[in-house]
């Protein structure tokens, strides 16, 4: 049975929730004060300035020419003022997360960091715009779970998933047999550990369920499946793919959306480094 993040954590789980370094906790602060629809501007740009590594980040990432501004952006305020609180988020939470990745020149953790680049796009492409903010992030974030098992045992997860594609096996009963949780759950368990709301948790948790129980859940879970279709990482998704594309990503990908996708990830890619 999947796990869920609410469920009593046993002593394995523990062990793995502290594989990973702690998230920014500007980002995580900053997370907290966007799902208040009050929130000022001030208020969140001074938030994104106590911390000037990821200001610094924010700003050049801003000023990339992916998000759309037309004018130099010289001040998260004014990032602000150009982008808007929810896609100042974004890029936030992308440069936080990239600035904490363990052991980021490995082959692994790049595939992975591709992955979930590429899954936040298309998450954020699928949904509506009420709910773009939430999809990119909880996409962006879905495979800390991976992570996690990764950086606990390097050499025997790397041959855990290698085995899984090979044997056209299932990852996540391989995971739960060899370390008595599975990815998606041990992710959901990561973000409540953050403190993140509730909604992302799940949907992390549940990015592998047949059937989503929310809109969020079933964004996250097509941005992965359809990061994998595209060619980036491996997350679990090869048996739900070895009888061809489910038709929301195949319905994505039917024009030229593969080269827009790897386009974007590229582009973040090149701005963070």
């Amino acid at each position: 049975m999947l796990l869920k993040p609410s469920q009593t954590l046993q002593s394995v789980d523990r062990r793995l929730l502290g594989r990973l370094p702690a998230f920014s906790p500007v980002a995580l602060r900053l997370l907290s004060v966007l799902s208040d629809e009050s929130v000022s501007f001030k208020e969140v740009a001074r938030l994104i300035s106590v911390d000037p590594v990821l200001a610094g980040e924010v700003l050049r990432l801003a000023n990339s020419g992916l998000y759309g501004r037309r004018v130099e952006v010289n001040s998260v305020l004014c990032a602000i003022a150009i982008l808007g609180c929810g896609r100042l988020s974004q890029i936030a939470v992308t440069a936080a997360l990239w600035r904490g990745l363990p052991r980021r020149t490995s082959p692994f953790v790049r595939d992975w960091w591709r992955h979930s680049l590429a899954a936040a796009l298309i998450a954020r492409q699928l949904s509506d715009e009420k709910s773009k903010d939430f999809a990119y992030t909880a996409a962006l974030l879905h495979g800390v779970g991976q992570l996690a098992l990764f950086q606990d045992a390097p050499a025997d997860y790397a041959g855990l998933v290698q085995n899984a594609y090979v044997c056209e096996i299932d990852l996540l009963e391989s995971e739960r047999d060899s370390v008595g949780v599975d990815h998606a759950a041990l992710g959901g368990m990561i973000l409540e550990s953050w403190g993140l709301p509730e909604p992302l948790c799940h949907a992390v948790s549940a990015h592998h369920d047949a059937d989503p129980g929310t809109r969020l859940e079933g964004f996250v879970e097509t941005g992965c499946i359809g990061a994998e279709y595209a060619g980036f990482g491996r997350c679990g998704c090869h048996r739900v793919l070895a009888s061809g594309a489910p038709p929301a990503v195949a319905h994505l990908f039917a024009d030229d959306y593969l080269n827009v996708l790897v386009a974007g990830v590229n582009g973040i890619e090149c701005s963070l480094v």
